[in-house]
């Protein structure tokens, strides 16, 4: 059965858990205990599934937002990842009241965007984002403050005097934020310039995708090498393609998507966007899936060159799931 990821699963191919009703997944998932992998260098552990911030905001409304992310929480999910930019800061908010006393027993990651557009692109216009999200959020610090969707300068932006480094290292001294990193989707030479230019990153979220979107393919063969040589940590994503490329959602699954991007054994946590408690049903009890083997992987080979067929719909969407995202100075929308 082919789906979207708006209706996200009723069934997983090749697995004989997702054949039964809602009610019979949601009690394999409340028996599932989620495997979790250690963060980089560092001793946190987190669940190899992760809650995205962004879809969140299509739960509704707080109250659908709250049923979400405490049924995830129930389930053991216990990294939840967010951005400044989402919704004019609404999806920082419903989270926020979502894991209010629960905080202390997640990973929290937040991304400030102030480098791309979204206000002063200076080390106190990044301060001014922190304070932002740490009010959205109700806490007072972050497990990991990230740049958001790194193009273009935005090394030279991470590495100037009054840039993105200082504004992280200001953070922890600050103690409002333990690990700092940056997300990007269509470019990995930045991130090889980010990570070559000496900083010592402890985590980057990027595109590692079944169906390869955006520059899937390019990140794992360039970016996740250079991650493992450096012990940085991997945060996956895009893996049904992002909200931007519905299109390719039905090509595939959540096991699927799971079972590689977990193939890597860098990713620490996969994050999947979720908007409907059915979904973190089958998110969790897909979990335990075995990853691909690289030969596995391997079969889902995809040519990302720009005059490449496919390049087009790994790259765009033509239906947009949402609007809603922060700023954008790339010629990509992502």
């Amino acid at each position: 059965m082919k789906v979207t990821r708006r209706n996200f699963l009723k069934t997983t191919i090749g697995s004989a858990v997702f054949a039964g009703s809602p009610a019979a997944i949601a009690k394999t998932a409340e028996g599932t205990k989620i495997p979790k992998r250690k963060f980089g260098r560092h001793d946190d552990m987190l669940t190899v599934v992760g809650i995205g911030g962004h879809t969140l905001y299509y739960t509704g409304s707080q109250k659908e937002a709250n049923e979400v992310v405490h049924r995830a929480y129930d389930l053991g999910v216990n990294f939840f990842e967010n951005a400044w930019g989402y919704h004019k800061g609404v999806s920082e908010e419903y989270m926020g009241n979502a894991l209010i006393g629960k905080r202390e027993n997640v990973f929290l990651m937040t991304k400030f965007s102030n480098f791309r557009g979204d206000g002063d692109p200076t080390l106190e216009g990044a301060m001014k984002h922190l304070e932002d999200s740490l009010r959205r959020l109700k806490t007072d610090y972050l497990d990991l403050w990230m740049m958001h969707n790194v193009v273009g300068n935005d090394a030279q932006d991470a590495y100037k005097s009054d840039g993105a480094i200082a504004a992280i290292e200001l953070a922890k001294k600050q103690g409002k934020i333990r690990y700092g990193g940056f997300t990007g989707h269509t470019e990995p030479k930045i991130h090889r310039d980010l990570i070559e230019g000496g900083y010592e990153w402890d985590a980057t979220l990027m595109p590692v995708s079944v169906v390869g979107a955006l520059k899937s393919r390019a990140f794992e063969e360039d970016t996740m090498p250079l991650c493992k040589k450096h012990n940085i940590a991997v945060l996956g994503m895009k893996g049904f393609g992002g909200s931007r490329r519905t299109h390719l959602h039905g090509q595939t699954n959540v096991e699927e998507v799971l079972r590689y991007a977990l193939s890597y054994d860098q990713v620490c946590t996969h994050v999947v966007g979720i908007d409907k408690l059915d979904y973190v049903n089958q998110a969790v009890a897909a979990s335990v899936a075995r990853p691909m083997s690289s030969g596995d992987r391997a079969q889902f080979a995809v040519n990302d060159t720009p005059n490449s067929p496919d390049y087009s719909a790994m790259m765009y969407g033509g239906e947009l799931y949402e609007d809603g995202c922060c700023s954008r100075r790339s010629q990509h929308r992502t």
